[in-house]
């Protein structure tokens, strides 16, 4: 192995290095702010050495190929190889750093990459013309700068260039060890503080470096007769329509900003805090479809276990239809588990926010055909708020906006403009009240009659930068999980309820179209028509959780946990640690440990329902 060229190499990680690192001090504030552990300064070193410690597994991955140089393919290999893989390491830490400091997640993130395979995911990112040249100019940039200086610095044989060398070497030999030293003895502190929701890499380096990372143990296999489940008569058959919105906050649901959907709910079930069952469509879908905690969605998904109250229905002789005006077939391989069980479903793939309109026509007009004499359940998906925020012009009222065709790469400049960005959601929002007002109109005469139950709720928040992130995804907090929320059932008085999620809105219907009905048989939900039980308590699952994301917030009328669970699946014995508990406001609450920390040892426990013990 030519000496020459391990010095070549260790001197253009260390320039690389110089550069990721440089990167992320110029972003130092944006990624403190949305570091949410006690000691930030600490989590924001701990990121730094994170960096050296992949550019130390790269100098590993060049030593391994330079180890072939006495070979004329193995120098060929290794001098097109070397420059090209720190190239995309630079790259990659300067778009991810972009990446987090926009939306709290980095660019390898579970949900980031399940986003970035969808099918329509071009029309989602809205690349510019000018976006696009600069990222490919930076790349050529980058990568023509570091094969010049690959080839230059190999053929330099002066003495400033071998002391220069020699001491990048050295430097860098001495800060890879130091950060392989640091993951081992301090990725415990790092994990209590929340890092691993800051630190590039940091489960993978845990898993990696530590003894005690998650393992994978026994896992449970589903125990859910579905058909046997849903054999439920139902003394009722009103209609009952499910309005899902995307990404719609519980603050904009009022008098202000969605006055005419908002003027049902005074005749409704509402709640002070409303939450998702996840922080994505995928998994809300399934949480309100189902009514049970998105953990299942996988096993289920696997088993081929039905919706148990949709199978109700259809066992009372309801038609199930489905419409939505986004790519819910496409957003997973194993969506199927919740579009498949609609008799008759329809998606929607116009621009925009056209969309919708064509969504709410399709419906009018088949719940105008009179052949099809059944009880009917309708869930209607609506997409205009979901970024980049759709609407008509005629509907921008709140001013000044951004354009409609704005991309989360535009980075800090993004974040200097988020009033524009949060006018566009208002009247985006304002555009679907129109669509939903209009829908209900449209259902009048029934409704009037009692002859239709309405459930409405976003599938999950919006952040604008109110914790310092934009959008939804993995971040936990009240912005991205609290959803507008109203259930309006005949005969039924209005009433506000303190806590509610979206596995308790099925479990509601049922229970009030049957009222003998076990909902604990097929649910984690509660019935909202009678009085909360006493401990009560709800989850919102991180992305795919435990599978992608070990963390669950659990939440009862006094607070909220934030916990990590220890393995990836669904055991006999669940284990968690503690992140962080807060109020219901998410302020600081470590003094509540004693009024929260019940739910640790009920939720371990009430994991494995429906699972073979």
């Amino acid at each position: 192995m030519p000496f020459h060229k391990v010095r070549t190499s260790a001197t253009l990680i260390f320039l690389n290095a110089v550069f990721s690192l440089t990167i992320f001090l110029i972003f130092k504030n944006d990624l403190l702010l949305l570091t949410q552990g006690k000691q930030q300064l600490f989590i924001f070193g701990s990121s730094l050495m994170a960096v050296v410690f992949t550019y130390f597994l790269v100098s590993v991955f060049c030593l391994t190929l330079l180890c072939f140089n006495t070979f004329k393919v193995g120098r060929i290999v290794a001098d097109l190889v070397i420059p090209l893989a720190v190239s995309v390491v630079s790259i990659f830490y300067f778009v991810d750093v972009q990446t987090f400091s926009t939306t709290g997640m980095h660019l390898y993130s579970a949900y980031v990459i399940d986003s970035l395979v969808q099918e329509n995911i071009w029309n989602e990112l809205h690349f510019k013309g000018n976006t696009l040249t600069s990222f490919f100019l930076f790349f050529g940039v980058v990568i023509t700068l570091n094969y010049v200086l690959y080839f230059l610095f190999n053929r330099l044989e002066n003495r400033f260039f071998k002391y220069f060398g020699r001491t990048a070497l050295v430097i860098t030999s001495a800060a890879f060890m130091s950060s392989v030293v640091f993951f081992i003895a301090f990725s415990g502190k790092i994990s209590k503080d929340e890092g691993n929701e800051t630190v590039p890499f940091f489960d993978e380096f845990h898993s990696l470096l530590s003894n005690d990372a998650a393992t994978r143990i026994k896992k449970l296999k589903p125990n859910y007769p579905y058909r046997t489940l849903a054999s439920v008569t139902l003394s009722k058959k009103p209609d009952i329509l499910f309005i899902f919105v995307e990404s719609l906050r519980d603050d904009i649901f009022n008098d202000e900003y969605m006055p005419l959907t908002h003027s049902f709910s005074n005749r409704c079930i509402t709640s002070k805090h409303h939450h998702s069952g996840e922080l994505s469509t995928i998994y809300s879908t399934f949480s309100i479809l189902y009514g049970l905690n998105i953990h299942h969605y996988y096993p289920f998904y696997f088993s081929k276990s039905r919706s148990v109250p949709i199978q109700i229905l259809k066992n009372n002789g309801y038609l199930t239809i489905g419409a939505a005006a986004s790519n819910l077939k496409g957003m997973s391989i194993h969506s199927a588990v919740l579009h498949d069980q609609f008799e008759l479903f329809q998606e929607f793939h116009d621009a925009g926010w056209k969309k919708d309109r064509k969504m709410v026509d399709w419906i009018k007009e088949l719940s105008a055909d009179k052949s099809r004499d059944r009880p009917k359940f309708y869930f209607m998906f609506f997409n205009s708020t979901h970024h980049n925020y759709y609407y008509p012009p005629e509907f921008e009222k709140h001013t000044p906006v951004i354009s409609q065709d704005f991309n989360y790469f535009d980075g800090a400049s993004l974040k200097d403009r988020k009033a524009e960005v949060w006018n566009r959601y208002l009247n985006a929002a304002a555009f679907i009240d129109s669509l939903v007002f209009e829908t209900l109109e449209h259902f009048k005469g029934q409704i009037k009659a009692g002859e239709m139950i309405i459930a409405f709720a976003g599938d999950h928040g919006e952040e604008f930068w109110d914790a310092g992130a934009l959008g939804h995804g993995r971040r936990s907090n009240n912005f991205r999980s609290q959803t507008a929320f109203m259930l309006c059932i005949p005969e039924t008085q209005a009433k506000t309820v303190g806590l509610s999620s979206h596995v308790d809105i099925f479990p509601t219907i049922i229970k009030y179209l049957n009222p003998t009905s076990n909902l604990q048989k097929w649910s984690n939900g509660v019935s909202l028509l009678e009085d909360s039980p006493s401990r009560r308590y709800i989850a919102v699952g991180g992305f795919d959780f435990p599978r992608r994301s070990p963390e669950v917030t659990l939440i009862s009328d006094k607070g909220k946990l934030l916990l990590k669970k220890t393995t990836d699946s669904i055991n006999p014995d669940n284990k968690f640690t503690v992140l962080k508990r807060t109020d219901l406001e998410d302020n600081p609450g470590n003094s509540l440990a004693n009024e929260l920390d019940w739910m640790i040892d009920r939720f371990a426990v009430d994991m494995n329902a429906f699972f073979v013990q």
